[in-house]
């Protein structure tokens, strides 16, 4: 009994899925072709390299069918820029190709099959950029480097569009769009391109490279010196000193009067040594060229023409005209005090107002260039127990100072180098106006 309700419900079961099957909405989508596509609609490829790419066939059902697929660059496309070349994809009913970069540009591949076709655009590019150029060049001198594209194997390329250069540093050397490079001041630098390549935001590739300065062919009033001379440079061909024009000696950058285009003094700074040393000029003329020179110290002592008098308020030198004065100061100078014998930390000028009638106003600027702090201080008598800032004594650079000096009084100028960072020696300028 069980056994025929069971089969006579069986037997509703198969006629109802055969009714089920019959109405099937999309059976008659089934088997025919219907839709053609290839992998990608945009392919990038490395010339003189290949990748695989697939078409298939389709039904309604999106059923792939085992039907043949030709593939092809068309005429309406570019040719010479890729090529294409079957490769087996069995078992599955797919057609696979391999599509190869020939030449830089752009182009297409259709794929046909059943009246049907589908088109992938395709964009070749080269694998690499390079830079060739030296290894050193001469500041005031301009090299043309050369940029150039490579292929998958390392054959290079020629007819692709220009890459951009730049420069990481323009200060040290600039660069042209066509790779005209220029030194300028001392130092390494980088030129760096960009070009056409795979991802479209393109290949790049840099070169390091050193600008060394180019040798001074001017003359020098002298080339032996000791601290606080004054040495006139005379321009040689090709040099044009102008306001930013810097001179270093051994490393210790240093004041420079009288310039003009021909020629210009430089103060020789507290070097500290009898040997020879390199002299650098710097930002010289509209181009920023670099010259390297070499100057002879005639002594190691630190002291400058002023040093035997001015360590002492008592002994100073009197300042009576406005002007331009250079002193080197040296030590450790910790706290703005001599800790040591061999420091240099104060110096001292006289300034006296002898008419007996009007309040003489004196301005003083000092001038530095080393991390170190430098104060301006007046003592009011010779002892220095009486002492005012007159607005000196802070933390710029340069520090300024003025003062109203009575009638028939006797100032002291107390110049305190303090707390040098990392500087044992440096130039100073004390610029004096005001002076009757």
């Amino acid at each position: 009994m069980h056994r025929g309700i069971y089969g006579l419900l069986g037997v509703a079961a198969a006629l109802g899925l055969a009714v089920s099957c019959k109405d099937d909405p999309t059976s008659t989508l089934r088997g025919g072709p219907a839709l053609l596509t290839l992998e990608f609609d945009y392919r990038e490829v490395v010339i003189r390299d290949s990748v695989k790419v697939t078409a298939v066939v389709r039904d309604g059902q999106n059923n792939p069918l085992p039907v043949p697929i030709t593939v092809l660059i068309p005429s309406s496309c570019t040719a010479g820029i890729a090529s294409v070349a079957p490769t087996p994809a069995a078992p599955l009913p797919i057609t696979a190709f391999f599509l190869k970069g020939l030449a830089y540009g752009t182009t297409c591949v259709v794929a046909q099959s059943s009246g049907l076709s589908d088109t992938m655009r395709v964009a070749t590019f080269p694998a690499r950029i390079s830079i060739t150029g030296p290894d050193t060049v001469q500041s005031g001198s301009t090299v043309t480097f050369i940029a150039t594209y490579f292929d998958a194997l390392g054959n290079p390329l020629a007819g692709l569009p220009a890459p951009t250069w730049s420069s990481t540093d323009a200060n040290v050397a600039s660069v042209t769009a066509t790779g005209d490079v220029s030194g300028k001041a001392p130092g390494q630098v980088r030129v760096e391109v960009v070009g056409v390549g795979s991802p479209e935001a393109g290949v790049t590739f840099g070169r390091t490279f050193v600008v060394a300065p180019g040798t001074f062919a001017g003359t020098a009033s002298a080339t032996t010196g000791a601290p606080g001379d004054s040495i006139k440079y005379t321009r040689g061909a090709g040099a044009v000193f102008d306001a930013d024009t810097r001179f270093t000696y051994n490393g210790l950058r240093t004041f420079l009067s009288g310039l003009t285009a021909d020629s210009v003094k430089a103060i020789v700074p507290g070097i500290g040594t009898t040997s020879t040393v390199p002299l650098l000029m710097t930002s010289v003329g509209p181009t920023q060229i670099a010259y390297r020179s070499n100057f002879t110290a005639t002594t190691a002592s630190l002291d400058d023409k002023y040093d035997a008098t001015n360590n002492d308020p008592s002994t100073a030198p009197s300042i009576t005209a406005n002007g331009d004065y250079y002193i080197i100061e040296s030590g450790t100078c910790s706290g703005g005090a001599n800790t040591d014998p061999g420091d240099d930390c104060d110096d001292f000028f006289r300034v006296a107002n002898p008419s007996g009638v009007d309040t003489l106003f004196a301005r003083v600027q000092l001038d530095w260039f080393s991390g170190s702090d430098v104060d301006i201080l007046w003592c009011r008598n010779v002892t220095c127990t009486s002492v005012t800032t007159g607005g000196g004594a802070t933390l710029s650079n340069p520090e300024v100072s003025n003062v109203k000096i009575p009638p028939g009084a006797t100032w002291y100028l107390w110049l305190n180098y303090f707390e040098p960072i990392g500087v044992t020696k440096d130039i100073l300028r004390v610029r004096f106006s005001g002076l009757p």
